[in-house]
């Protein structure tokens, strides 16, 4: 449950920046991949190669949809939680997100704070059983 708050903070700082600044540093996430790579029995190599490959077409693509900093975060999300979490998460996002477009008319969204609520969703039940 430590490695998921920790992750969950680091979710919070990049979520600020990607608020503030419309971009994120993806250095941050370099301590919760290896703390995932470590402690976490997910299938690092299958995330990458899925990584690397929504990176190539999304960058033909001109981050046009999405940007490679929510890509970042998804990677490493997903070595975090299940595969029915990480589905649940990305619904959570998305329903914010066309909420939030729906009353604001923008047409560059911040993602990251939107994958952040979808992630703190997901932790209130463990949180809360224990």
């Amino acid at each position: 449950m430590l490695l998921d708050f920790l992750l969950l903070l680091t979710m919070c700082l990049l979520s600020y920046q990607d608020f503030k600044e419309q971009t994120i540093n993806s250095l941050w996430l370099l301590f919760p991949l290896l703390i995932a790579a470590l402690f976490y029995h997910s299938s690092i190599w299958l995330t990458f190669s899925i990584y690397c490959l929504c990176l190539t077409i999304n960058t033909l693509n001109q981050e046009h949809f999405i940007g490679n900093g929510d890509l970042d975060i998804l990677a490493v999300l997903s070595l975090y939680v299940n595969f029915e979490q990480f589905w649940y998460i990305c619904t959570i996002a998305c329903a914010y997100q066309l909420a939030y477009h729906s009353l604001t008319h923008k047409q560059a969204l911040d993602f990251v704070p939107a994958i952040t609520i979808g992630y703190l969703t997901c932790l209130l039940p463990q949180i809360f059983a224990k």
